[in-house]
């Protein structure tokens, strides 16, 4: 077991799940989900950085069998991308989260698309081999080369 799912299984098992409700920057989608707790990361790899025009991408874990779309199901475009399939709305293109290409138990949320107050943090920056040099890591939160493959077991 890695040293981050330690960490992370000790932060979950003193919190519930964290119901939250988000939406894309059109307000055609809007869903709703149950985050994981402690299951925040800071993703640095070019695939993030780029499909989020920005150094990186917060993403928060939650159970796939807890999203439930309000609204604008209709409207959701899915990419197939070597990492898994991104989601994204047709209308104003905002990337609202990524599933496992296999339909996986997990699914990860772009935290920035969530609408509702939460206190949902970054437990670590992950895929820091691939960073960009003009971004620094965060200093009180550790840092990963990679995303754990046992990260969501």
């Amino acid at each position: 077991m890695s040293l981050l799912k330690c960490e992370v299984i000790t932060a979950a098992a003193d919190r519930k799940s964290l119901s939250i409700n988000g939406s894309c920057v059109c307000g055609a989608i809007e869903f709703e989900a149950e985050l994981i707790p402690g299951m925040v990361f800071n993703c640095h790899c070019s695939r993030c950085r780029k499909s989020h025009g920005a150094a990186f991408a917060t993403q928060a874990f939650a159970r796939r069998e807890t999203l439930r779309f309000i609204r604008g199901k209709e409207h959701l475009r899915e990419y197939d991308s070597t990492g898994g399939i991104r989601a994204f709305c047709s209308h104003c293109g905002s990337r609202l989260m990524n599933f496992a290409k296999d339909g996986g138990d997990y699914l990860s949320i772009a935290l920035a698309c969530v609408d509702s107050a939460h206190d949902a943090k970054p437990v670590a920056d992950v895929c820091v081999n691939s960073k960009v040099d003009w971004q620094p890591l965060s200093d009180t939160i550790p840092s990963y080369p990679e995303l754990p493959d046992d990260i969501a077991e």
